[in-house]
């Protein structure tokens, strides 16, 4: 029983999951099917690679809502490139779609569009088409709101039909929807047919108020589409009023624009009238120049064949419709999609069911994984806590038994010191004192680098600091200079610790004592990800491949690559310059035995 229990809390958490995925994929079919109007057509050719995409996206799913709008898109795409016969296949399987799901608003718009895009091919079949929208929009309530694009394209049939009365007042309403909308995109289409309606009345003056303020509208949007719309009509207004140069100009410069956007009605309707013009000042090499072009993009766009197919197409869809209307009155098919549905579902269910059992599996051996992981970072944890208590008690070994024994010394060095003469022996005295305090200090720096675990780069410059000021508190002819330009938080092991400070240290001991200097810099800057070490001296240099290189720049280079960082050092008659780079914190073996961490410290 808590078997079956727990079968069906999975089953229903996968189904919740899969619907959760589901309305995700939706949503970004969505997003990519309602891309701006101005964006779909500033790049046809990659709109239809997006628009197919997202087609075969939506059907993977079966989403129809999103199948159809993706088909009503490349209708529109190919439409615009020119290619009739596969954007009517386009707008056919939109119709399908959009009826069979009962999706009136969407089948409304698309017989609209593909009746508009039908005007210039046959006008009759575009008003039926036309009509036919508007009639679906009236019977499903269709809000007026989305209705400004379809009454705008409806206006445009009108006026082609020689009904300018009707066609401007179809702009007029389109206008104010859009407006009402805040539609800035659809607003200036609208401004620029009321435009054209009135300078083919010969009313120039206001055809040009209406169409600047399409221009403004234009020039705010991202691609160039509308603005070739735009000047395609100042073209054909110029042309209007006879002023033919400027005509051609402004078709020209069109042509191009059109062009590039692959616009290819627009580069045909370009070289239509730039012939025309040319024959007007009789200049009829460049006629036949642009006729010819003319003629090359008409053959490549409208032909017999496309014709046929397009015509083919349409038969086959009302042929098709009329079939679904005979079978729609038909019990049996009802009855069939109910035995499908049904169906499909005990196949989902049974899928979902097979997939939340391989989940369960999956979880059960991650949890294992898991488990053990969990012991084996205990376990280091463990390994870690003793060896740092290991370290701890020989600190202390190291201060109680050698620093204590140093200190005696150094106080009988000062008694014995106090109570001599000034002759060789007090000299010798003294150095003997001295170098018991060196060897003292260098004690607690090395116990001190053996408590820290993993420590901030922070204490390492604390402690160079300390070393440094020492230095110079006790040397009156070479300055030694401290510079941290380094803004970062490295992580550092304790061997890393002590042998950048030993480097650092030897490096300065070296310049005291050979490059008869007066300066001694060092220099901490950022590195990539990590931290870069620079100590220069302004002495006498050395031939770094000539000269024969002593312990100490081998126990430097040691120490460094032991650091897990970079050695680099260069010198001539300006001095001496060792870099030593650590891009990040190197991670050691955990069990790392106590005395290779002893092995570190040299006298």
């Amino acid at each position: 029983m808590k078997n079956y229990c727990c079968a069906r809390l999975i089953v229903t958490f996968l189904i919740c999951n899969a619907l959760v995925f589901s309305q995700s994929n939706k949503h970004d079919i969505d997003s990519i099917n309602f891309i701006s109007y101005e964006k779909v057509v500033s790049n046809l050719g990659k709109s239809a690679e997006i628009f197919t995409k997202n087609l075969n996206k939506a059907r993977a799913i079966s989403y129809p809502r999103g199948e159809g709008i993706a088909l009503s898109n490349l209708a529109l795409v190919y439409y615009l490139k020119g290619n009739y016969d596969k954007s009517t296949q386009y707008h056919i399987e939109s119709f399908k779609i959009f009826s069979e799901n009962k999706m009136y608003s969407e089948l409304s718009n698309a017989y609209g569009e593909y009746g508009y895009q039908l005007k210039r091919r046959d006008l009759n079949k575009a008003v039926a088409y036309m009509v036919e929208a508007l009639n679906i929009a009236a019977e499903h309530d269709i809000p007026e709101s989305s209705l400004g694009k379809l009454f705008d394209n409806y206006g445009v049939l009108k006026e082609m039909g020689s009904n300018p009365d009707s066609a401007l007042l179809f702009y007029n309403k389109a206008l104010e929807i859009k407006k009402k909308n805040k539609d800035y995109i659809g607003i200036p289409y609208s401004l620029n047919k009321i435009a054209v309606l009135k300078a083919s009345q010969g009313k120039f003056s206001e055809a040009r108020k209406y169409l600047t303020l399409s221009d403004q509208y234009r020039s705010k949007e991202s691609g160039d589409f509308g603005r070739v719309e735009n000047l395609s009509i100042h073209a054909d207004f110029l042309k209007m009023q006879g002023r033919i140069d400027d005509a051609i100009s402004a078709y020209d410069k069109c042509q191009k624009m059109a062009d590039s956007l692959d616009y290819n009605y627009m580069v045909l309707y370009c070289y239509q009238n730039l012939t025309e013009l040319y024959k007007q000042k009789n200049n009829f090499y460049k006629a036949l120049d642009t006729y010819q072009k003319y003629s090359a993009y008409k053959d490549s766009i409208i032909n017999t064949e496309t014709n046929e197919k397009v015509a083919q197409i349409e038969i086959a869809y009302e042929t098709e419709q009329k079939n679904l209307q005979i079978k729609e009155s038909q019990y049996k098919l009802n009855y069939r999609n109910q035995l499908l549905i049904f169906a499909l579902v005990v196949v989902i269910l049974l899928v979902l069911l097979s997939i939340g059992i391989y989940r369960y599996q999956q979880l059960k051996r991650i949890k294992l994984v898991k488990e053990v992981e969990f012991k084996s970072q205990l376990k280091n944890t463990e390994l870690e806590k003793e060896l740092a208590e290991e370290k701890l008690n020989i600190s202390r070994e190291l201060h109680d038994n050698i620093g204590s024994q140093l200190t005696f010394i150094i106080s009988s060095l000062d008694n014995l010191t106090y109570s001599a003469q000034k002759n060789d022996v007090y000299q010798k005295l003294d150095v003997l004192k001295s170098f018991s305090k060196d060897a003292l200090y260098d004690l607690r720096n090395t116990i001190w680098a053996m408590k820290q675990e993993e420590e901030d780069s922070e204490k390492l410059i604390i402690k160079l600091n300390e070393m440094i000021q020492k230095l110079n508190a006790s040397l009156s002819s070479v300055k030694i200079s401290f510079q941290n330009n380094f803004n970062g938080h490295l992580k550092l092991s304790s061997v890393q610790i002590l042998n950048l400070f030993r480097i650092v240290q030897e490096a300065i001991q070296n310049a005291l004592k050979y490059s008869s200097g007066n300066e001694v810099d060092i220099i901490f800057n950022n590195y990539e990800e990590g931290l870069e070490i620079i100590i220069k001296d302004n002495g006498k240099g050395f031939n770094v491949n000539e000269d024969c290189i002593g312990n100490g720049l081998v126990n430097m280079k040691s120490r460094c690559e032991k650091a897990g960082a970079e050695f680099n050092i260069s010198s001539d008659e300006n001095g001496t310059t060792i870099i030593c780079r650590i891009k990040s914190f190197q991670e050691k073996e955990k069990t790392i035995t106590t005395s290779a961490l002893l092995s570190q410290q040299d006298s």
